[in-house]
This record gives structure tokens, C-alpha cells and sequence, in this order.
């Protein structure tokens, strides 16, 4: 038998082996207690269930992808999407005591294709006093009777005017920038 078709072989059964040990690693419930995160499905390997959420929000009804883990793990379940495992609540309980208790016992944040797309300096990233005085601007500036009267109209009329001229493929980057 020729050496160069048992090396193709052999390295196909070596690619085929490692490919099959990661699905299963990244594709089996997640109840790990070394870890102790909520069950759930990590899905592809890479990809996780980015693909199944995308697709989820581009239907007029995206609840059931969240209803289907709700129903398999319950209210509070992990999953793999933008790039990293992330931990979904539904419960409202769960959600306040999160929220009440954030920057002492809970530490929030965003997957790092999230801070590229809305640059890391955005409100979303910010903590602690910072955050709240940021915050405390914006919705002071945002409720203020100039912004009402002249500059949302001004932003209304020119959003408007972009999406009447979208037609085909709309790339939302490029356009937010036209924006």
C-alpha cells in the first residue's frame, strides 16, 4: 500500500476524531458542577446558537427560541452566542436581583462582537459612578424641551429619508453612519 494514501488517512481520521470530541464537547448539556453555570446548549462549535438567534429575530416573533430553552432548562439557561457562553434569565424575580445588586455580587457584560459594533466607550460599557452620571446627563439632555421641539424632528425627518431610500441589501452599519 502507497505510504502517501495511509498518511491521508491517517490525517483525515486524526481531523475527523478531533472534530467529533469537540461537537460533543461543546454540543452536551451544560450541568458541569466545575463551572456552575445554569444547563443549556452550547450548540456548534464556534458558532454556538448565534445562527438559530439571528435567524429567530429576523421572524416577526422571536420568542419561541427563548421559549424552547425556557421549556427544556427552565427560566435561567446557558447558551453560546457572539462568541461566548452567556446565561439568559426570563424570571423576573431573578432579573431585579440581578439588576439591584449589580457591581457587588453580579459583574454584567456583553460579548466583545457587542463593544465592536457599538464602540467601547458607550454607555453600555460603563460602571459604577460613571455610568450613573452618564446616565444622569443623558436623560436630563434627552428630556429637555429643545431636544422634543426641534432636534427629534430634525433626527425623524432624516431616518425617515434613509430608510425610504433603502432597496435591496441594507448593510446597517453603513447606513447608521449615513445617518
Amino acid at each position: 500500500m502507497d505510504y502517501s494514501f495511509l498518511s491521508l488517512l491517517f490525517t483525515i481520521s486524526l481531523t475527523l476524531t478531533f472534530f467529533l470530541l469537540l461537537l460533543r464537547r461543546t454540543t452536551t448539556t451544560t450541568t458541569s458542577r466545575k463551572t456552575r453555570l445554569p444547563p443549556g446548549n452550547v450548540g456548534l462549535p464556534f458558532i454556538g446558537e448565534t445562527l438559530q438567534l439571528i435567524s429567530a429575530y429576523k421572524t416577526e416573533n422571536p420568542e419561541p427560541f427563548i421559549d424552547s430553552r425556557v421549556s427544556r432548562y427552565g427560566t435561567l439557561f446557558t447558551t453560546h452566542v457572539f462568541g461566548e457562553r452567556t446565561i439568559f434569565s426570563t424570571d423576573p424575580e431573578t432579573n431585579r436581583f440581578i439588576l439591584q445588586n449589580e457591581g457587588r455580587l453580579f459583574e454584567s457584560s456583553y460579548p466583545g462582537s457587542i463593544s465592536n459594533l457599538v464602540g467601547r466607550h458607550s454607555l453600555l460599557f460603563m460602571r459604577g459612578s460613571l455610568h450613573r452620571r452618564m446616565h444622569s446627563l443623558t436623560m436630563s439632555f434627552a428630556n429637555s424641551t429643545i431636544i422634543k421641539d426641534h432636534l427629534l424632528v430634525d433626527i425623524d425627518r432624516l431616518v425617515r429619508l434613509n430608510l425610504d431610500a433603502w432597496t435591496g441589501r441594507v448593510l446597517l452599519m453603513e447606513e447608521a453612519k449615513k445617518v
